[in-house]
């Protein structure tokens, strides 16, 4: 597989933007009430996956995101979950375009759990859904979610495996309905290759049923605004969103801020070699770099991390907590578009969070947590009322899995303790001030 070269100065999550709308004016009102119904919407599109899924990662551990995106990828608001999901969804719909952009059709459905094309790891299945409006093509709904089997070479979760196949089936950007036609023969395939087939077609109508209430939503709004206003508004959001963390940043003083050298005990096979997670946090102005330059080499394991999918949304989600938790930050400030475009990350091809193709990269949930607490401590001299004391920066995970009395059906579960940081938020607020 191909692969360009990333530059050094690092890449972003923020999409390009190309307007198919006017820009109009939006009284305050109406901007409160357009950003309040956005907030709303990817609330209730993660409830209602949450409610309906059947795995057990979705279920207890919110192991889940969903959000709505304008046509270009850009994202307009995103549920209250894993920060992780959230963030990797715009990367989703990169994936997914690079293969089907022009072909979208109202009533498609599309799955996609590559991690070589935007996808957090293979078992984040990613359920996207265009949203046309007159005719056109306006956006995505979009949601994430863990299932609890891929039908990878050992049940639930993975480690000692030669590379990115034998994780699992892997779909890219797969129309499972095709301009609203069920294709049930290609979900019953993806079905028979997992061992939790039940499950997984559970969690499979759970993330579809998600995505369509964010549709749905979207258009409602759509109908009684119009185009042109709710856009100027996500717009406008977007904008406030950016400014408020560039506001911060341009805060920090000039410079190179790095962490000591952390370690991650093992690639999970070749036990007691310890592996190198190397940070530094480049300020400049009000502009932010992540770069893990001389951090380990890929491994020949599960244990590399997809850059796009999980590198990318964990800087950016360490940068915006950090700086705007909101325990001590009065304003609201929206998650959307706006708060990736200050933040880009780089890591060199070929190491562990910018593996090369086809190394697996299945296991990343301890070196995601493990940059997120070097940029909390490459920061702590510059920010002490903000950085907080060390974490424990891992998941713990354990899979059950056997096959049922009947010697026919298999059953997996899954159960994960994650450790969150003192900087996790609650994001109750919807009536903010007016950007």
């Amino acid at each position: 597989m191909a692969k360009t070269l990333m530059p050094t100065d690092g890449v972003s999550l923020a999409a390009e933007v190309n307007r198919t709308w006017d820009t109009v004016e939006v009284d305050p009102i109406t901007l409160r009430v357009i950003g309040g119904a956005l907030n709303s919407m990817a609330k209730e599109m993660a409830q209602v996956l949450y409610r309906m899924a059947y795995s057990s990662l979705i279920r207890e551990s919110e192991d889940l995101g969903a959000g709505i995106f304008d046509v270009n990828g850009r994202e307009l608001c995103e549920s209250d979950s894993t920060p992780m999901h959230c963030g990797s969804i715009p990367a989703y719909i990169r994936g997914v375009n690079r293969r089907l952009a022009g072909t979208y059709k109202p009533g498609d459905v599309i799955l996609h759990n590559h991690p070589y094309h935007g996808a957090a790891h293979s078992p984040d299945y990613g359920v996207i859904i265009p949203i046309f409006w007159e005719g056109e093509h306006i956006g995505f709904a979009g949601c994430t979610g863990h299932v609890s089997d891929i039908g990878g070479n050992f049940p639930g979760l993975c480690m000692d495996v030669v590379d990115v196949w034998a994780e699992g089936k892997l779909m890219d950007s797969m129309k499972i309905y095709d301009g609203g036609v069920r294709n049930d023969m290609l979900i019953q395939h993806i079905l028979d290759n997992v061992r939790t087939p039940e499950q997984n077609r559970g969690d499979l109508e759970a993330l579809i049923a998600c995505s369509r209430i964010g549709e749905k939503r979207f258009i409602e709004l759509l109908e009684k605004y119009g185009l042109d206003v709710v856009m100027s508004a996500a717009d406008r959001w977007m904008d406030y969103s950016e400014e408020m963390l560039r506001s911060r940043i341009r805060a920090i003083p000039n410079g190179s801020y790095e962490a000591p050298i952390g370690y991650l005990d093992d690639d999970g096979k070749n036990r007691g070699v310890p592996l190198k997670v190397a940070v530094r946090v480049q300020v400049e102005d009000e502009d932010v770099l992540i770069d893990l330059t001389g951090s380990n080499d890929q491994v020949p394991t599960a244990f590399n991390v997809p850059f796009e999918g999980s590198v990318l949304p964990v800087a950016v989600s360490a940068i915006r907590t950090i700086l705007l938790d909101e325990h001590l930050t009065e304003e609201f400030v929206p998650q959307n578009d706006g708060c990736f475009r200050p933040v880009r990350a780089y890591a060199p091809e070929g190491t562990i969070f910018n593996p090369d193709f086809p190394a697996s990269c299945f296991a990343r949930f301890s070196q995601v947590n493990r940059i997120f607490d070097s940029i909390n401590l490459a920061l702590a001299p510059v920010l002490p009322e903000r950085a907080i004391a060390g974490s424990s920066a891992a998941l713990c995970a354990i899979a059950y899995s056997g096959l049922a009395e009947d010697g026919e059906s298999s059953g997996c579960t899954s159960r994960s303790t994650r450790v969150r940081t003192a900087h996790a938020t609650e994001r109750t607020a919807w009536m903010p001030s007016t950007p």
